[in-house]
């Protein structure tokens, strides 16, 4: 890909593909300043997937990056089965992309499982991370077959709703790939945190406040992993979005933003003070 110029506004630009290899990645900048990449959810689709209010805000004062993983959207390849793939993935677009490094990394949800493994793999590359109610990783709470059905049977019945599902037939296939997967990635992601840890830069998390229908089990489990994410780090904070359930970026988005915000303004020496 060439690319020299990037957006010099807070106007919506055109998605663009990145050649990162054997395939190429779709991906989306806006704004300018320093580096914020937001990493979405299980779908996958980045682009258009954060709400128009949240990416124009940051865009404001930040270069804004969202995309399409590998096989998803309209990015090329075949869908990543390892977090592994995907951080590599992650890495070579933001180098193809020519941007601005150490950069802030907001995950969502699954994107949070990205995003910390790319944190402990690729360590330099990051000045900050934002947690966006993301999924717990290790082991869920229950019995280990109840989950290998759980998780065996819920890609089979989206893969039955994408049949019927119409202009969302492609997202619900797309999820069901990586819900197949996902008790491998939480593991590569719990085993990668316990091995070489977060690097020591400013960590917030957002947990959401409404909560109506989890198991108390599951919600102890997910509230001591957001615990845990804050805590790997000195600068390390955890809140809550009183007012959201999951989809923080659309209900409650003025906290990422703020969360957002406070990573981006500490000085230039808190990264060495952080590892000194």
């Amino acid at each position: 890909m060439e690319w020299d110029e990037r957006p010099g506004n807070n106007d919506v630009p055109t998605p663009m593909m990145v050649d990162v290899g054997d395939h190429a990645l779709c991906a989306q900048v806006r704004g300018k300043g320093p580096t914020v990449l937001l990493d979405c959810g299980g779908s996958g689709q980045g682009i258009g997937g954060w709400g128009e209010d949240l990416e124009r805000t940051l865009a404001e004062r930040a270069t804004v990056v969202t995309y399409d993983r590998a096989g998803v959207g309209r990015s090329g390849g075949s869908q990543a089965r390892t977090v592994t793939e995907m951080a590599d993935d992650l890495r070579r677009l933001l180098h193809a992309l020519h941007l601005e490094l150490p950069a802030v990394f907001v995950g969502w949800s699954y994107g949070g499982l990205v995003t910390q493994f790319y944190a402990t793999r690729y360590p330099s590359d990051v000045a900050g991370l934002v947690f966006v109610d993301p999924t717990a990783s290790g082991t869920p709470p229950g019995s280990a077959l109840v989950r290998d059905l759980s998780f065996l049977l819920a890609p089979r019945l989206l893969r039955l709703r994408a049949i019927f599902g119409g202009t969302n037939a492609q997202p619900l296939r797309e999820l069901a790939v990586t819900l197949s997967g996902m008790q491998n990635v939480m593991r590569e992601v719990a085993q990668a945190r316990q091995e070489s840890g977060l690097p020591p830069v400013p960590i917030r998390v957002i947990t959401a406040g409404r909560r109506p229908r989890m198991p108390k089990a599951h919600l102890e489990h997910l509230n001591a992993d957001h615990h845990a994410l804050a805590d790997q780090s000195p600068h390390g904070q955890m809140t809550v979005a009183e007012r959201a359930s999951h989809q923080i970026p659309f209900e409650q988005p003025e906290i990422i933003s703020q969360a957002v915000d406070e990573v981006l303004s500490l000085p230039p020496n808190s990264q060495e003070d952080l590892n000194g």
